[in-house]
């Protein structure tokens, strides 16, 4: 087989949930076209062999469920009750194992069959080349396996399960709602919204809680909280609104867990920014306790308009302007003096571009806001402004240049 590292790329990245949009379209096309599948059958021997991840070789029969299930290539969930039953394995291998070889295809059967015809290469080019800003786009990860598209769901929609359904409202709302006739879920169920490069949500917990999720992040919650604590668990940058709750007259905790940290609050805004190394926790109003999940120091407690920078061992507290941290949610950029390799990481992960550096810039600082819609060419050239650094565009990677 031709391209084997592409191949391998292109299932660790679905294995990760890193599949660009352009990779499943191709997939779902190839899926939907019979006349190919005569070429599934000698290769779908060789996976063992094209997948050198043990870890992939170990969870094979759960990746091919993954990718037969994911309403992105095969069909969407939609409003109707949904059974949420999944078909044994045994009842769709042929489909698993054709899915998975296309999968592998991906790149050998695209430019063996070539794109349409009605697109000239130029075109074709300028389409896939074509960097936009992000949007609202996420999918919901159920505690089945099975994944829902939010950005791909109308409005209006009611996704049911047992005992509690998932809601787009007419407005893009999502939240949940549950039959009073069912009794609560006895074991802990995990729901996890998750968002692509160029992807935003907002979403609202079973508790009422608005979250904000910014591009390339993830938050696991449980379907029901918990009567004397709210634990949530989140990877990369979300903002909070904590809705209060009280059970038999006491607050109920809210808990989010960001690599080893711990923050504990009542009822409050923040925001929280777990990218890199350092977790970086930014008060708006109310007041949190923040606390290591790996040491027993004291905890350490934040007042408004205050920012925690945890580093896995201590936590050093400053005042600071919040705007700067909450002006994604408004639609912004927003620096004060941070360093450029931050701020292009935060580019590249909104427009889904790479970002590749072409010198030494470790003192090379921005301060300015920027909107998160506005073309990148005009983005990059009022960065350039500084004088201190310049840009080039090549295809989908921005050249840092001196």
């Amino acid at each position: 087989m031709r391209n084997q590292h592409r191949v391998k790329e292109i299932i660790e990245r679905y294995h990760q949930g890193k599949c660009t949009a352009e990779e499943l379209e191709i997939l779902k096309e190839l899926l939907s076209n019979h006349t190919k599948q005569a070429l599934l059958e000698d290769v779908y021997d060789e996976l063992d062999e094209v997948t050198v991840d043990d870890a992939l070789k170990a969870g094979k029969d759960q990746l091919l469920r993954r990718i037969v299930n994911d309403p992105r290539i095969a069909k969407q969930i939609g409003s109707k009750p949904n059974p949420h039953k999944i078909i044994p394995f045994r009842a769709w291998s042929w489909a698993a194992a054709a899915a998975v070889v296309l999968l592998l295809l991906v790149p050998s059967i695209y430019y063996m069959f070539g794109p349409d015809r009605s697109v000239t290469p130029d075109e074709s080019a300028q389409l896939h080349l074509a960097i936009t800003p992000g949007g609202d786009k996420a999918h919901i990860l159920l505690e089945d396996g099975t994944i829902v598209n939010l950005d791909q769901i109308q409005g209006d929609t009611v996704i049911y399960r047992e005992g509690f359904s998932i809601v787009k409202s007419k407005d893009g709302e999502v939240y949940y709602q549950y039959d009073k006739q069912d009794k609560p879920i006895q074991q802990t169920v995990y729901n996890t919204i998750v968002t692509p490069k160029g992807g935003q949500y907002r979403i609202a917990l079973p508790d009422g809680t608005q979250v904000s999720l910014n591009a390339e992040s993830s938050l696991k919650y449980p379907v029901y909280f918990e009567d004397d604590e709210r634990i949530v668990e989140l990877v990369g940058e979300g903002y909070f609104d904590v809705a209060k709750s009280h059970r038999d007259g006491k607050s109920i905790p809210f808990v989010v867990h960001a690599g080893n940290q711990r923050l504990q609050v009542l009822g409050t805004e923040f925001n929280i920014n777990s990218y890199d190394k350092y977790v970086k926790t930014t008060l708006i109003e109310g007041k949190v306790s923040l606390e290591s999940l790996t040491d027993g120091h004291q905890p350490v407690i934040l007042k408004p308009n205050q920012q925690s920078i945890f580093n896995d061992h201590a936590f050093e507290v400053h005042d600071v302007d919040p705007l700067y941290a909450m002006a994604w949610t408004k639609g912004n950029f927003a620096f004060q003096r941070a360093s450029i390799h931050e701020v292009l990481e935060s580019i590249a992960r909104w427009y889904d571009v790479e970002v590749v550096f072409k010198g030494d810039f470790e003192d090379t600082y921005f301060t300015g806001t920027l909107s998160r819609f506005e073309d990148i060419h005009k983005l990059l050239r009022t960065i350039e402004l500084t004088e201190t650094i310049h840009f080039k565009i090549e295809g989908r990677r921005v050249l840092v240049l001196e």
